[in-house]
């Protein structure tokens, strides 16, 4: 038989009436809670805390990707970025063959050099009407030019024949001028000259002031012939009629002929071009101004072809 004293209990023996009772409860064993609604504030964070870190283990513990489906993906981007690469060049293409059929509906099909087209060049389509004459004659005088050339390098190979002194020399000269004189004269000053008219820019008319003044002096120091420079000009000719050569002589004399009209054809024309430079008001400081932003603006092309080709290696 039990006694009535309630202070018997171990229980109530052990613990303090007056403690606080989260004190109490937290030191009580987490054994003795398990299941129970009354659990205290600071076991409820032990659980959370565990949840917690039960769930941060299953996310470190989860099954890596499989290699086999990464390599897959790595093979679908590199097609897809093949293709792209191919549209973007197909448009590129269709892109110049547009720019290239507006040039041929507004300028027409490239007509120069006949053998060969590599431009469109048309005085009566592309050069004012009161400038023209001007221009046909320069153009005119550039033609003459390649058969003077052809005509001095065959009087200097006859010159050779005829056992002119120094005669593989002008023939070798000669045959080179054939080619490289052709070239040039377009390029540095015919060229210029047609667009300046078409363009009134002065930057054209300083290229053409400039290297048609070298091909002037040029045309003279060819005219006077000195040997082994390529020329069967007025000395050699001398020299081929003392040797009694009568037919290559004669090649030396319309090829002394030629260049001296190359020469005086030239002055006329620099002349002429220059009244109408002055007339027009250009000025050096103009030139310096498009040459500069010329530059500039090709520069600006390079970069952007630069940069769409780059990108689309990309």
């Amino acid at each position: 038989m039990s006694s009535g004293n309630p202070f018997e209990h171990a229980e109530y023996n052990n613990t303090n009436p007056f403690a606080d009772s989260n004190q109490i409860q937290a030191d009580v064993p987490l054994t003795d809670h398990a299941g129970k609604a009354e659990v205290g504030q600071d076991y409820t964070s032990y659980t959370q805390y565990g949840d917690n870190q039960s769930s941060v283990y299953q996310t470190t513990t989860a099954a890596p990707s499989n290699a086999a489906d990464d390599a897959k993906n790595a093979a679908k981007a590199a097609e897809l970025r093949r293709r792209e690469e191919e549209l973007a060049a197909r448009e590129r293409e269709i892109q110049a063959a547009q720019a290239e059929a507006e040039r041929v509906r507004t300028q027409g099909k490239n007509n120069f050099p006949k053998f060969y087209p590599l431009i469109y060049m048309s005085i009566p389509a592309e050069i004012p009407k009161a400038h023209q004459a001007t221009v046909k004659f320069i153009y005119n005088i550039w033609l003459a030019l390649l058969g003077t050339l052809g005509l001095n390098f065959l009087a200097c190979m006859l010159m050779l024949f005829a056992g002119i002194p120094n005669g593989a020399a002008d023939m070798g000269v000669s045959l080179g001028y054939c080619f490289t004189i052709t070239a040039a004269s377009f390029l540095l000053w015919y060229r210029p000259v047609y667009n300046a008219f078409m363009k009134e820019m002065s930057m054209y008319y300083y290229f053409y002031f400039i290297f048609n003044g070298f091909h002037i002096l040029f045309a003279f120091y060819m005219a006077l012939g000195f040997p082994s420079t390529g020329s069967a000009g007025l000395i050699n000719m001398i020299q081929v009629f003392n040797g009694k050569h009568i037919f290559a002589g004669i090649l030396c004399v319309f090829s002394t002929a030629l260049w001296f009209v190359q020469g005086f054809g030239g002055l006329f024309f620099y002349r002429k071009v220059h009244q109408h430079y002055n007339q027009q008001g250009h000025t050096f400081d103009q030139a310096k101004a498009q040459v500069t932003s010329s530059a500039v603006r090709n520069e600006a092309v390079r970069s952007a072809a630069w940069s769409a080709a780059t990108s689309g290696r990309v």
